[in-house]
């Protein structure tokens, strides 16, 4: 009965490993993905801004949504 126990422990240890394995590697990836958007999102603000001389306020979009808000409210739907 014992070697049973070490069993169902050993295989729920390993679970669990692969769990925090797994989780941790979301994780990296999810900043890795984050800090890209930001690169990527920054840039376009920058550039745009300095083309366009628009700010956040006054844009041609309104002070609502942006070009980029609205795009990705649509995709999302």
């Amino acid at each position: 009965m014992i070697p049973t126990y070490g069993g169902v422990l050993s295989a729920i240890k390993k679970a669990l490993w692969e769990l925090v394995e797994g989780q941790e590697r979301n994780t990296a990836q999810l900043e890795r993905i984050g800090a890209a958007m930001e690169q990527r999102w920054g840039s376009e603000e920058e550039s745009g801004k300095e083309e366009n001389g628009d700010d956040a306020e006054g844009s041609k979009d309104g002070p609502g949504e942006s070009q980029e808000e609205r795009t990705l409210l649509s995709a999302s739907c």
